[in-house]
């Protein structure tokens, strides 16, 4: 009898773990995002998602991106010859201008063609943001798109400053060891996203370095990655008096460097998450860069010939009538990625600035 009633206790527990996989297995294209097969496109030089297939972002928003030719988030479309009067942008930056949180509709280059249409100016946005990428993945690729797609205008959507300091740093192209290329493609392609999505939070922590499993009995050993870390909250609890400074920036350098990367004109974009301390009461501290930092890069851009629009202040205008330009992240509003009002708010400031660009660039 004890024998039957263990046997029982299996079989409903495996009963009801199967039951409870199948039910996460149907359910989980409604919170979780997907995973995608890659390739590095012989045009740009960079890994990039297939064209033809989707992908879903279950965080902060809830769209399904379609990837088109040379991994363009949200435009499956590349006219092969440009129309007469067509003026053709390349749109650089991160996940900030990627865009997955908001529908292709809604993305940002598509609110840039909206916006020109209905002015009688016919403008094509190619967008070729990648989330995690700076200046020094996107210098390589501009003369690599520039001539083969026609561009006109080089976009650069910048949500950190800092970002654009990584022109300096050198970049090579990405040395992809094809077999695990194939095993991860074969992965994405065979797995279901919901088994990918819990095996990487279990082996990688949120900023995706790995993460340290212990399977032993006993304390931690203290190890150097301890002791650095250590040494950090040291660092950090050293009084600002005695703390070294960072070095400064020379945005001279760092803007001439983009400038050398094309003949064609460039326009940098500075749209950062809007500090909530200076709109509401309850709030929390940003890392906003200082103004002389703001406008020390300013007047290097300009010095190079690089034009740059500061998009903060048409947010706070926004921001202070409840319409806010980026969503939620760990649950503080503005902490996030932007929104399609964001979009909006900064394509109506690029069609404005478009207007000093030539619109007859060979």
């Amino acid at each position: 009898m004890n024998s039957f009633n263990a046997n029982r206790i299996v079989a409903k527990w495996l009963l009801g773990a199967l039951f409870g996989t199948l039910v996460i297995a149907l359910t989980s294209p409604l919170f979780v995002r997907s995973y995608l097969p890659s390739h590095v496109d012989p045009l740009r030089g960079v890994v990039v998602p297939l064209a033809g297939d989707f992908y879903r972002w279950r965080s902060e928003g809830y769209a399904t991106t379609a990837i088109g030719p040379h991994g363009m988030p949200g435009r499956v479309d590349l006219p092969e010859a440009k129309a007469n009067g067509e003026f053709r942008i390349a749109l650089w930056g991160d996940s900030q201008a990627e865009g997955v949180c908001v529908p292709d509709e809604h993305k940002l280059h598509r609110q840039i063609e909206r916006i020109a249409d209905a002015s009688q100016r016919e403008i094509v946005v190619l967008p070729f943001a990648r989330s995690g990428d700076d200046a020094a993945e996107w210098l390589p690729q501009i003369p690599r798109v520039e001539g083969a797609l026609a561009i006109d205008l080089h976009l650069i959507l910048v949500a950190e400053i800092g970002d654009l300091e990584m022109a300096q740093r050198t970049a090579t192209d990405p040395v992809v060891d094809p077999h695990w290329q194939a095993n991860h493609n074969f992965i994405s392609t065979n797995l279901p996203a919901f088994i990918l999505h819990a095996g990487r939070r279990l082996l990688r922590f949120p900023d995706d370095t790995p993460r340290t499993l212990r399977f032993s009995i006993g304390p931690i050993v203290t190890d150097h990655a301890a002791v650095q870390g250590n040494d950090h909250k040291a660092i950090h609890d050293t009084p600002l008096s005695l703390a070294a400074e960072p070095p400064q920036t020379d945005w001279s350098s760092v803007m001439q460097t983009i400038r050398s990367s094309t003949d064609l004109p460039i326009l940098i974009v500075y749209a950062p998450r809007v500090q909530r301390t200076r709109i509401a009461p309850v709030a929390v501290e940003g890392t906003e860069p200082n103004p002389e930092t703001i406008a020390e890069t300013t007047q290097a851009a300009q010095s190079a010939g690089i034009s740059m629009l500061d998009i903060r202040q048409a947010f706070l205008k926004s921001a202070s009538l409840n319409q806010w330009p980026h969503g939620f992240h760990n649950g503080i509003i503005m902490q996030g990625h932007l929104n399609e009002t964001g979009y909006q708010i900064i394509a109506s400031e690029i069609a404005n600035q478009l207007d000093s660009f030539s619109f007859s660039h060979p």
